[in-house]
Parts: structure tokens; C-alpha cells; sequence
């Protein structure tokens, strides 16, 4: 009987390890810097209207499944924004609705963001005629 106790303990004890171990992988995926999509635009945000919002002083919609992250990239509710004024980068979609929203820190505020890229068409040849 107390050889099972013992063994049971050792068991536990390797669950317990094997279990730290895995768990710790997770934490070493998590980016040290946040990349933005194409077309992604800077401004100060004034949330003091929402569901409308200020963008560098212009009203401008939000899309229904509008998603804010804070400045460590967590999933934030438009409440939790601090302040009035909020350095922010943006995203729109095709209508001109605000789709995403990024809380800056202060070494990304530093970084300039590379200019927009218009969309021109593809010219389609069929090469199987």
C-alpha cells in the first residue's frame, strides 16, 4: 500500500511538471512587436460620441464588429478607452466604417507607417486559346 502511495505521488509530480512544460511554449509565442495590416492609418481618437467616433477632429462610423485593442493587444470594450484623446492606428473597410482600432504605445507612436498602396486592377490574359 505505501509503495502506491509513492507511486501516485510520483505520478502526480511528472503530471504536474509535464503539464508546466507545455504551458510555458505558449508564452514564447507571444510577439514582441505588433504588425499592422496594409493601409492602416494613424490618428488621435476622441471617443466621447461612440458609437460615432473622432479621427483627427472628422466624425467617422464604426462597423458593427468594430474591434479595439489596447497597447498590449488585448481585446478591449470601447469603455475601457482612458482619456480623450488616444494616439490610435486604424483600419477602415470599403464603406469609409472604422473596422479596427490599435492603442499605441510609445515606441510604436515613434515609427512612421509606410504609405498607402492603391489598388489597381489585374489585366486577366487567357493563355489557353
Amino acid at each position: 500500500m505505501p509503495m502506491l502511495l509513492a507511486l501516485r505521488r510520483v505520478m502526480m509530480m511528472f503530471m504536474l511538471v509535464l503539464l508546466a512544460m507545455t504551458s510555458l511554449q505558449g508564452f514564447a509565442q507571444i510577439p514582441d512587436e505588433r504588425n499592422f495590416p496594409e493601409n492602416t492609418k494613424r490618428g488621435v481618437l476622441n471617443m466621447s460620441q461612440y458609437p460615432d467616433v473622432l479621427i483627427d477632429g472628422k466624425a467617422k462610423n464604426t462597423a458593427p464588429g468594430l474591434r479595439i485593442y489596447d497597447d498590449q493587444n488585448l481585446f478591449i470594450s470601447p469603455t475601457q478607452i482612458t482619456g480623450n484623446y488616444v494616439i490610435i492606428n486604424y483600419l477602415e473597410d470599403n464603406y469609409g466604417d472604422v473596422v479596427k482600432i490599435w492603442v499605441l504605445t510609445e515606441i510604436e507612436r515613434k515609427k512612421v507607417l509606410p504609405a498607402a498602396k492603391e489598388w489597381v486592377p489585374q489585366i486577366f490574359k487567357n493563355t489557353n486559346m
